[in-house]
């Protein structure tokens, strides 16, 4: 028998091993990535939902400009919240959206003047 005869079995089974960890690895970080993509779309959709409830209390001041907010739940899990501060023409609205465990604020300020309003700012608040 010569001295070699088990080398080359040892190499593929090294060459083997090595590229099942490769393909493991490549797997592991495709589930990752799959994961973190849901978690941006809901958080974006949260987002989305913070946004429309901003533009519903405004659609609802223009029709009564003495209200004050109020909850829009969408599901069992996702609900927005609206507070209308403010005083004479100016209000600020605060709308807060909770999704899957997702919260953002969006805050518009719009100026009340004749059954018209007239967006002054919008911004998400961090």
């Amino acid at each position: 028998m010569r001295k070699d005869s088990g080398q080359i079995l040892t190499s593929v089974l090294v060459f083997m091993a090595f590229g099942l960890s490769v393909i493991a690895l490549s797997a592991t970080l495709t589930v990752i990535n799959i994961q973190n993509t849901a978690k941006l779309a809901q958080s974006e959709q949260a987002s989305n939902y913070a946004e429309a409830g901003a533009e519903e209390a405004i659609l609802r001041l223009i029709r009564d400009p003495a209200y004050s907010g109020g909850s829009l739940p969408l599901s069992a899990d996702t609900v927005i919240g609206i507070t209308v501060t403010g005083v004479g023409d100016s209000r600020t609205i605060i709308s807060t959206a909770t999704y899957n465990g997702f919260t953002k604020k969006v805050q518009a300020v719009v100026s009340l003047a004749n059954n018209k309003a007239t967006l002054v700012s919008w911004k998400q608040i961090i």
